[in-house]
């Protein structure tokens, strides 16, 4: 058998039966397990999230809690209990695992991951959330719930504004949403699948629909390539659709075909699974997708000859499945994180007190963090003088230097004038 994917990535799963680990490190290439994450309950559905470079985390099954291991450890982090107002329903990191987003029935929650403080209590579904999604630069993240409702939400808007309210609001579905998906740019457009039959593709920045697409079964899943290209959407039957997003329809509302034997129209469809599609997730290079059921299948394709490559076979139902960076902390002996866990807080501090954030500063020395020189230096050393960042660093000092002596020279010139002018003034009169 030929490589499978990129060795960068690996397949993080989760099932509800917890029978021997609640989550596992998969390798994709041959499909043995690399590493497994125990001593703690079923995790919730769309609940399973990488933290940063460093840690694992999901939301508990049946309790009010989110458990943390760290990424080389299958047990969780000691003395370490981040307990919520309620029961996960959905949750999301944010890219650089600054912040955490938990949905506890139709309220949203935003804790801010160094130092546990609740920066946001949103409440604007009207039933459960069911699916979050985040942008690829961190600044947006997206809401979907069982009551149709499709929101927007600025994190900065949530961070900063004493009730923020979200930026965008779609309400084209008539059944509940069941999973969102940013696409891959800065700002990409947010795809939403729901069992009203229809796909619906927005774009965040203005608040546009610019598609639906209406299938003929019930949709529970969906993913995007990197390039935006290729649409993938899951349904209950089991089956998983490809839409071609370089070819669009004319109208905003298209009803999709299935492609027959030797007819070039039409979305190409995956057969393999027996029962609904919860979980799609396509590699990094576009060439492999990935998919779970509630059957506990776990399946990944070949994208181009729409074939199963290999199937990972778990004991209960499906509740994360996705390609995820490969981390040189998932094998080193001792972890140093980048970032630092503390307990959530369940209600909101309002009392203006400053709190402290502890800054990992990897072995280096704090002066040298604050010292702009010291900075471009290190990183020079360390980089290379071929390094483009360091060059700008560089550059930017310079530009610097040049312009405080350009200052310097213009505040001499100006004082020596306007002394003379004074002395001739005084020698006139």
């Amino acid at each position: 058998m030929s490589r499978i994917v990129d060795t960068r990535e690996v397949i993080l799963t989760s099932d509800s039966n917890n029978e021997h680990w609640s989550a596992a490190v998969w390798d994709p290439r041959t499909g043995s397990i690399l590493s497994t994450y125990k001593n703690a309950g079923a995790l919730s559905h769309r609940t399973l999230q990488v933290l940063s470079d460093s840690y694992i985390v999901g939301a508990d099954l049946t309790k009010s809690r989110i458990h943390v291991w760290p990424l080389n450890n299958h047990t969780p982090v000691p003395n370490l209990r981040l307990t919520t107002p309620g029961k996960v329903t959905a949750l999301i990191c944010s890219p650089s695992g600054a912040y955490i987003v938990a949905a506890i029935s139709e309220k949203l929650f935003v804790w801010q991951v160094c130092n546990g403080r609740l920066l946001g209590n949103l409440s604007q579904h009207y039933q459960t959330v069911s699916c979050l999604t985040f942008s690829k630069d961190g600044s947006l993240f997206a809401s979907g719930a069982e009551d149709g409702l499709v929101f927007v939400w600025s994190l900065y808007r949530v961070l900063n504004e004493e009730r923020p309210t979200s930026l965008h609001a779609f309400s084209h579905h008539s059944l509940p949403v069941k999973d969102l998906q940013f696409g891959h740019c800065a700002r990409g457009r947010l795809c939403s699948v729901s069992l009203d039959r229809t796909c619906n593709i927005y774009e965040p920045a203005s608040g546009q629909l610019l598609l639906t697409l209406v299938f003929d079964v019930p949709l529970t899943s969906v993913c995007m390539n990197t390039r935006e290209s290729d649409l993938f959407v899951g349904c209950t039957n089991g089956d998983i659709y490809r839409f071609n997003l370089h070819e669009p329809p004319r109208r905003i509302e298209h009803h999709v075909q299935v492609r027959k034997d030797g007819n070039a129209e039409g979305v190409i469809v995956f057969h393999g699974h027996k029962s609904t599609v919860v979980s799609l997730s396509i590699s990094i290079g576009g060439r492999y997708l990935l998919s779970g059921s509630n059957s506990g299948e776990v399946h990944v394709w070949d994208v181009a000859s729409h074939q199963i490559l290999r199937t990972i076979n778990h004991n209960g139902p499906i509740t994360a499945a996705f390609f995820a960076k490969y981390y040189e902390n998932f094998r080193v002996n001792n972890l140093k994180p980048s970032l630092q866990l503390c307990s959530l807080q369940r209600i909101a501090d309002d009392t203006g007190t400053e709190s402290s954030v502890e800054v990992i500063s990897k072995d280096r020395n704090t002066a040298d963090i604050l010292n702009f020189a010291s900075f471009v230096e290190n990183n020079i050393a360390s980089n290379g003088s071929e390094d483009p960042t360091s060059l700008k660093l560089l550059e930017m000092r310079e530009e610097i230097d040049k312009l405080k002596k350009i200052n310097t020279s213009i505040y001499q010139y100006s004082v020596k004038h306007i002394l003379e002018k004074m002395s001739n003034d005084l020698t006139l009169t």
